[in-house]
């Protein structure tokens, strides 16, 4: 399993060379990098179990230096089944994505994370993306 992760952040690396060369990177497009989970509870579990997974990112993301983001969204209108959420986090680059990976991933950092989150959900797919921000009036 470590050898596949491995190989994905491996991948992952040599993307983020490509984007530099088709003008991606963060700093030239103001663009992000972006994987979310779509989820179901499972029985007997809470969104305050994901909230557990997201202070281990936090505090992993911090003990790597690195630069990342994490949000729950959890849906209002369309499949509105209770327990239903997509979990997304974002980094600003490639880099900063095969960084995380590469110790959370390969090197076993996010064993006990994944053991909640596996435990607290079942997600039906995961999809990588990238973010282009056009504008933010939020802040």
């Amino acid at each position: 399993m470590k050898k596949i992760f491995s190989v994905v952040t491996s991948i992952f690396m040599l993307f983020s060379i490509s984007a530099y060369g088709d003008d991606h990177s963060s700093s030239a497009s103001n663009s992000a990098v972006a994987e979310f989970w779509m989820c179901q509870l499972n029985e007997g579990q809470t969104m305050d179990d994901i909230r557990q997974l997201t202070k281990i990112v936090e505090k992993y993301t911090e003990s790597i230096e690195g630069k990342a983001g994490q949000w729950i969204f959890t849906p209002f209108s369309g499949d509105m089944r209770p327990g239903t959420f997509a979990l997304m986090t974002v980094w600003p680059n490639f880099e900063e994505m095969g960084k995380g990976f590469q110790g959370w991933f390969a090197e076993g950092a996010g064993d006990k994370g994944m053991v909640i989150f596996n435990r607290a959900a079942s997600c039906s797919t995961r999809n990588f993306a990238t973010i282009e921000e056009q504008f933010n009036m939020m802040d």
